[in-house]
């Protein structure tokens, strides 16, 4: 091992010699690696959404409806779910949302009544207070990713979703999507939405030990008759119905990146196997002065992983200072899948590319290694 590092200086001058070859190769692998940390970071997003929602807590919303925007249940229902068997509280939520499509601009609204909110919700406060925020009347709780993205901060004006909103406090919750929302009275919000005795959902949080099925079939079986039909579900269900389309697309995203890396590491396997060919005299002549064939094969792969290692640092890290310097929420029915750089991406990002270089290598050293002396000899 000690030789081998010896020899790195040469290995570097090796792949300096064809810097047009080199270059290309490095720039294929990484764009390869930038797709392939692209996709897993998309993926890490939609499970940490799915890992958040997994809570006891029901979402009660109206029956044959897909989007916040088209739900519409009255607010009088709160009291007899709370009366339900297994329910220890309710949140009656309005929502109002800019758009239900798919989009990287979400914006979040939350009506919610201040008494019941953190009896419901867990959140931290990063700046302010919930006294700030529940004694005035225009006041907002920003989650952290919808804060940064719109660069807020506490005391501000901000105009959010056509209401003009004072930015009491920057919270960081630990449910889903709260991060990307703002809660706002729910008197101001159905007034500005001109849907006051409305509520787009209810939250309802059980007591330990309820059976989530239950509960969901009575809140159900209550409403089968009234104005409005319901159709409750647990968050988990709730949250994977949203985000159903969105889990498809990064499925096939994600053999997209794999068959990505696959490419790569044939464009890497054929270049270093130009090399080493292009160098059979010189092998032979490091042979012939003492160089082992288990030696002259590990120089090999020293250069495939090195231009494998090299291509991946560039792509995966380029991708994920793009999401640091970049705070990136994609907005589907509501809920915000947060493109976050982190640790387990570029570690994986680093495995994979580790991995194109010694596959890409495999084969080239096995033929340096089984090549006659006398055949390198010819070839000077």
């Amino acid at each position: 091992m000690r030789e081998l590092r010896a020899f790195l200086p040469y290995v570097v001058r090796t792949a300096l010699r064809a810097r047009t070859r080199t270059i290309l190769t490095v720039m294929g692998a990484a764009l390869a690696m930038a797709l392939f940390a692209f996709v897993r970071t998309v993926d890490q997003g939609v499970q940490d959404l799915a890992r958040k929602a997994q809570e006891p807590v029901l979402v009660v919303f109206q029956d044959s409806r897909f989007c916040p925007l088209t739900s519409e249940l009255p607010v009088r229902y709160s009291p007899a779910i709370r009366d339900v068997e297994g329910v220890e509280d309710v949140l009656p939520t309005l929502v109002f949302i800019n758009s239900c499509r798919s989009n990287l601009d979400l914006v979040t609204l939350h009506g919610v009544e201040p008494g019941a909110l953190r009896r419901v919700h867990d959140f931290d406060f990063l700046e302010g207070d919930f006294e700030a925020w529940r004694s005035r009347s225009d006041g907002a709780l920003v989650g952290e990713r919808l804060a940064t993205r719109r660069k807020l901060h506490a005391g501000e004006r901000v105009r959010l979703g056509e209401v003009d909103l004072h930015v009491s406090g920057i919270i960081k919750g630990k449910g889903a999507g709260i991060d990307n929302l703002a809660f706002v009275h729910l008197d101001q919000l159905a007034l500005a939405r001109k849907r006051l005795g409305s509520a787009t959902q209810f939250l309802v949080k059980l007591v330990p030990g309820a059976s989530q099925q239950a509960v969901a079939r009575a809140i159900d079986d209550k409403f089968r008759a009234d104005e409005s039909r319901t159709d409750t579900k647990t968050m988990q269900a709730f949250v994977a119905g949203a985000l159903g389309e969105i889990a498809e697309v990064v499925e096939f995203g994600r053999v997209v990146g794999y068959l990505a890396v696959l490419i790569v590491a044939l464009v890497l396997a054929n270049t270093v196997f130009i090399s080493a060919q292009s160098r059979a005299a010189e092998m032979g002549v490091l042979e012939t002065i003492g160089l082992t064939k288990a030696r002259l094969a590990g120089l090999i792969a020293m250069e495939g992983i090195g231009l494998g290692l090299l291509g991946g640092i560039l792509g995966a890290g380029s991708v994920l200072a793009f999401f640091a310097i970049r705070p990136t929420t994609l907005g589907v029915e509501g809920y915000g899948i947060d493109f976050r750089p982190s640790a387990e991406v570029a570690l994986a990002a680093l495995v994979a590319s580790l991995a194109v270089g010694v596959v890409a290598s495999l084969l080239p050293a096995i033929d340096a290694a089984r090549r006659p002396l006398h055949q390198a000899v010819k070839a000077e």
